[in-house]
C-alpha cells in the first residue's frame, strides 16, 4: 500500500534543451531571461509562416552521442538520445550507477514527436537519388527494396516505447518501467506513478524522462491547424505579454531522479508534496494558503495567455515566472522542465524574470521581469496546460539541512 506521507525528494536532474547542455546552461538562461529561439533551420524543408523554432544546438546532440553506444544510436532519433543523457546527467548528481548500486529503480519515460515516421530518412534518401530532371525512380526502387537504405529502424522509432527501450539498454536497466504519452498529461502520470512506487517501497529510486521534437513538417503542420503555435512568421514568443503573436514549438529533453527524503543525506533537499490534475484549469485544486512562487506555461497568444493568468491569480502566489519562451512549447518534458526550474530557484532563493516580459497581460498579477529577483522561497506551485485545455499541479517545499 502507498505511504502517502513518505516524502519524495528530487535527488538529481538533467537537460539538453535548446538552451544548452545540462541544467546549468539552462538556469542561466533562466536567469538573463535569456530566449533560445531561433530562426527555423532544416535541411528538408522551408516555411515563410512558421519562422522559428527551440533548435537543440548540434554541438549539444553530438555531445549528447557521446553517452550512447554506437551500436544503440541505430535505434534512436535525435529526441531519444538527449533523453539518455538527460538521465545520466541526473543519475551523476544522485550519485548513482545502476549496476552497481544495491538500489532497485524504475524507469518511467514521455516520449514527444513519435506520431509520425522519420521525415529525415525519407528526405534523405530521395535527395540521394535526385538527378537534374527530377527523382532516378529506379535508383530509388533498388535503394530501398535491394539495399534496404531507408532506414530499417524507421517503425521502431516511432513507437511511444522507444525511448524507454533505449534508456533501459543504455543503463542497463532491468527493472520496473512504464512508458506514457507527451506533454502534460504524460508527465504528470509518469511523475504519479513514479511517486507511488517510491511511496510502497517498491523501487528505491525513480527514473522519470521526457523528449521530443515536433521539428518535422506534419508535426508542425498539425500544431498550427489546432492554434497550439502562431503563422505570421513571428520569430519571438512572448509568454504573458500583450505583444504575443502566438506560440513556438521546440524540442529536447528532460529528466529527474526521485528518492525517498528519508533515504538522502541531510543536506537541503526540494520536495514534491502534492501532484493534482482536470480537465479544466480553472478547476484545478489549488493549495489553500499563499505560495512564495509560481511557474507557469504560457501560449504565446495574448487572450489565452490572460485566461490563464485569471486562473493564476487564484493561488495567490508572491511570484510569477514562465519558461515557456525560455525553450519553446515542448511535446516531450513540459513539466519536467518547469520542474528543474522550480528546483534551482528554491536552492537558488532566486527567481529568474519572464523572459522578455514588456507588456504583462495582468498588471496585478506579480510577473518577474526584467532581471533575476531574490526572495525567500520556501515552496513553489508549478501549473502546466496541455493545448486540450487539461491542466496538471506540482507543489514542492524546500527543505534546508538540520
Amino acid at each position: 500500500m502507498t505511504d502517502a506521507t513518505v516524502q519524495v525528494a528530487i535527488a538529481g536532474s538533467g537537460c539538453v534543451l535548446p538552451s544548452g547542455w545540462g541544467v546549468e546552461r539552462f538556469w542561466s538562461a533562466a536567469l538573463e531571461g535569456r530566449s533560445a529561439i531561433s530562426a527555423l533551420q532544416s535541411p528538408l524543408f522551408y516555411s515563410e509562416r512558421v519562422a522559428a523554432f527551440g533548435h537543440v544546438a548540434e554541438d549539444d546532440h553530438q555531445r549528447s552521442r557521446q553517452d550512447v553506444a554506437q551500436n544503440l544510436q541505430r535505434y534512436c532519433p535525435p529526441a531519444v538520445i538527449w533523453g539518455v543523457s538527460a538521465v545520466r546527467q541526473a543519475l551523476a548528481e544522485a550519485g548513482l550507477e545502476p549496476g552497481r548500486d544495491d538500489v532497485r529503480f524504475g524507469l518511467y519515460c514521455c516520449q514527444g514527436g513519435y506520431t509520425h515516421p522519420s521525415f529525415a530518412s525519407y528526405g534523405e534518401l530521395l535527395h540521394e537519388c535526385q538527378t537534374g530532371s527530377g527523382a532516378d525512380m529506379q535508383r530509388l526502387a533498388k535503394r530501398v527494396l535491394q539495399e534496404r537504405a531507408l532506414d530499417p529502424f524507421l517503425v521502431l522509432k516511432s513507437l511511444s516505447n522507444g525511448l524507454l527501450g533505449v534508456v533501459s539498454l543504455a543503463l542497463k536497466l532491468e527493472c520496473e518501467s512504464n512508458a506514457y504519452m507527451q506533454g502534460v498529461a504524460g508527465n504528470l502520470a509518469a511523475l504519479r506513478e513514479a511517486c507511488a512506487a517510491l511511496q510502497s517501497g517498491r523501487i528505491d529510486a525513480a527514473i522519470v524522462v521526457g523528449a521530443g521534437s515536433e521539428l518535422d513538417p506534419l508535426a508542425l503542420a498539425a500544431l498550427a491547424e489546432a492554434g497550439v503555435i502562431g503563422t505570421d512568421g513571428s520569430q519571438n514568443l512572448h509568454a504573458f505579454d500583450r505583444r504575443g503573436r502566438g506560440g513556438i514549438a521546440g524540442e529536447g529533453a528532460a529528466a529527474l531522479v526521485l528518492r525517498r527524503a528519508g533515504d538522502l543525506p541531510a543536506r537541503p533537499q526540494t520536495c514534491l508534496t502534492a501532484l493534482f490534475a482536470h480537465p479544466r484549469l480553472d478547476s484545478l485544486s489549488l493549495p489553500d494558503k499563499q505560495v512564495d512562487l509560481l511557474i507557469g506555461s504560457a501560449t504565446g497568444d495574448p487572450y489565452k495567455d490572460a485566461d490563464l493568468a485569471r486562473a493564476l491569480a487564484r493561488a495567490g502566489a508572491a511570484h510569477i515566472t514562465s519558461s515557456t519562451a525560455l525553450t519553446g512549447i515542448l511535446s516531450g518534458a513540459p513539466s519536467l522542465v518547469d520542474l528543474i526550474l522550480a528546483r534551482q530557484a528554491l536552492q537558488a532563493q532566486s527567481i529568474p524574470p519572464v523572459c522578455d516580459l514588456q507588456q504583462p497581460v495582468d498588471v496585478h498579477l506579480p510577473f518577474v521581469s526584467g532581471g533575476p529577483r531574490h526572495a525567500a522561497l520556501h515552496d513553489c506551485l508549478v501549473i502546466n496546460r496541455d493545448d486540450n485545455g487539461f491542466s496538471a499541479g506540482y507543489q514542492l517545499q524546500f527543505h534546508a539541512a538540520d
